[in-house]
């Protein structure tokens, strides 16, 4: 068991075990005993520390916490040791260094040149990436300026991305030079040699437009750092939110009174266990993710650089555990759901006199009825997915009504039961469980808007399709309850759904005709239809001219023989070629 020792490295603390640490000490005295007598030596050794930390740093990516003696080695191997570049010409030093550097080490890395910078030196810098006079890349950005300022706002931009090259080790990987000693000694020279003639030629002046720049790109920096970190608050803040809300619905599965569950999930699910256990993977799922954009936002929000690996790692694995527990279980669920079939019945219905049926629902509005006391609704999307339990049932609204012409002289009604299950035979149990009902009286047909369950059956997908069959000559009319209950009734003249409701239509050879229409229905293909459902007002404009209609029967009309104007289905205002025409009300 070794002891460990804590060290600050440019600027990033480690822990170092004490073999590691004697080894480095070491290796960092030799170095400055060597450098003692060099101008510039407190630079040299700043970056050659910088340069250790971040190799460090690359090492401490694997997960370990801690360096080591071999660690070290292999770092000052790569440096280069005092004995290899105490003397020979800078050649032999840089060969020597070279020998110890890994192939891969040698990458460059763009940097903005502050040393040749004419403006922020990105044009410098990436002149020192590709090897090429730096002539060539200002040519390039002031050719771009042509196109609508494009090399402006491309410099500024690569201004605020690209780093600029503070240390010694950033100039080396810059031009792609390795960041040994030996060049970190070479390079801090000929910085202090250039300074040296700088002094003695006099300060150079920066230019009017360097200064400008340097202006704006210091604006810029800061107005999208600014913008940045608005942004990452902001995603921190929903990302948290969300994550905490979800994790607070798990106290849910445990019977938490402040927390309150989709009860038609339990009727989704096989068991209360397979429920929870889906439920919790599911949770995870999205949760997880959020906490690790939270925890990268307020990493970019404080500047901190250091990551931790093990929180990374453990939320992957639980993520990972999370997935496994939803594919397994999900498998189980989705398999009840795999086959689909049906069974019908067919009822004779009692034959009205005058071929003439009225068909509507027993939805009533503004009754006590539509409070539903004592109920719970479970879920309801567009009329679709729909569960309500009332007592011991559970009550469905995927009820949907088509009329179909009869083979027979004679109505009668076809009840299609539909559901899913793990096999076919599976399917047809679970529909066959449908309850379904409803009455008739002379010349009313009504139907029950909903069907029902045991409530403790499973929802499988069910739903009812009823077929009522007309024989021809026979006609309907249909009621206002079933604005939201017909589905896709066929007709002569493609008329919507929406717009066969309170009209009277009779069944033909051809199929349904209208009986009482007007000419503002809707149609299919035929021209512009609009509709505003709060006002209930329908407008239609094809070749026979502008239709304006609402439900309380009032129209307006405009068409080749004129303008006509009605209110409660009686004409008020005719404009015609004899003129104008009132009709007072009565």
């Amino acid at each position: 068991m070794n002891k460990t020792v804590t060290v600050n490295l440019g600027g990033t603390v480690f822990h170092i075990d004490d073999n590691a640490y004697e080894s480095l000490i070491k290796y960092l005295n030799a170095i400055k005993s060597h450098f003692s007598a060099e101008q510039g030596r407190d630079e040299i050794m700043q970056d050659i520390e910088s340069r250790i930390g971040e190799m460090f740093r690359d090492r401490m990516k694997d997960g370990r916490e801690v360096i080591t003696l071999n660690d070290v080695n292999e770092v000052t191997s790569v440096m280069g040791r005092p004995e290899e570049f105490g003397g020979g010409g800078e050649e032999e030093k840089t060969s020597s260094a070279q020998a110890n550097i890994p192939l891969g080490s040698l990458k460059k890395r763009f940097f903005r040149n502050p040393d040749e910078k004419f403006v922020g030196g990105v044009c410098s810098g990436i002149a020192a990436y590709f090897d090429i006079d730096p002539v060539w890349i200002r040519l390039v950005f002031a050719g771009a300026l042509v196109f609508y300022g494009t090399g402006f706002w491309i410099y500024i931009l690569l201004w605020i991305i690209i780093p600029e090259a503070k240390t010694t080790a950033d100039r080396l990987m810059m031009r792609g030079e390795p960041v040994t000693v030996s060049n970190i000694e070479k390079n801090v020279r000929e910085e202090l040699d250039g300074l040296k003639e700088r002094l003695k030629d006099g300060p150079k002046a920066t230019t009017a437009i360097g200064k400008v720049f340097e202006v704006i790109g210091e604006v810029f920096k800061f107005i999208f750092m600014l913008i940045g970190k608005i942004i990452a608050a902001f995603f921190v803040f929903i990302a948290l939110i969300v994550a905490v809300a979800l994790l607070a619905s798990l106290f849910g599965l445990v019977g938490a009174p402040f927390v309150h569950l989709p009860g038609f999930l339990h009727h989704i699910f096989n068991t209360t266990s397979q429920f929870s256990w889906i439920y919790f993977g599911a949770v995870m799922l999205v949760a997880i993710p959020l906490l690790m954009l939270a925890y990268g936002g307020i990493r970019f929000l404080f500047n901190i650089k250091k990551r931790s690996r093990i929180a990374g790692l453990s939320a992957l694995g639980i993520w990972i555990i999370a997935l496994v527990i939803v594919l397994f279980s999900g498998v189980t669920v989705f398999k009840d759901f795999s086959e689909r079939d049906s069974f019908r019945k067919e009822i004779p219905l009692q034959q009205p006199a005058s071929k003439y049926l009225v068909l509507e629902t027993d939805e009533t509005k503004n009754s006590e009825s539509d409070y539903n006391y004592g109920r719970k609704y479970y879920r309801n999307i567009d009329d679709g997915f729909y569960l309500e339990s009332s007592g011991d049932k559970l009550i469905s609204r995927s009820v949907k009504l088509d009329v179909v012409k009869s083979q027979t002289d004679s109505f009668d009604l076809v009840e299609i039961f539909y559901a899913q299950g793990s096999s076919r035979k599976a399917a047809i149990d679970n529909a066959s469980r449908i309850a379904y009902s409803f009455t008739q009286s002379d010349s009313v047909l009504r139907f029950n808007h909903f069907f029902t369950m045991d409530a403790i059956e499973k929802w499988r997908a069910q739903d009812v399709q009823l077929l009522l069959r007309m024989p021809v000559g026979a006609r309907v009319r249909f009621d206002e309850s079933l604005r939201h209950f017909i589905n896709h009734i066929d007709n002569v003249k493609n008329i919507y759904d929406s717009d066969m409701i309170n009209r009277t239509w009779l069944m033909t050879e051809k199929g349904l005709t209208c009986v009482d229409c007007d000419g503002s229905e809707s149609t299919i293909g035929g021209g512009a239809n609009i509709s505003d459902d709060d006002e209930h007002a329908r407008v239609k404009i094809d070749d026979s001219g502008l239709h304006i209609t609402n439900d309380k029967g009032d129209k307006v009309v405009i068409d080749s023989t004129g303008v006509h104007v009605r209110e409660g289905g009686k004409e008020v205002i005719n404009i015609g070629s004899d003129g104008v025409k009132l009709h007072k009300k009565k």
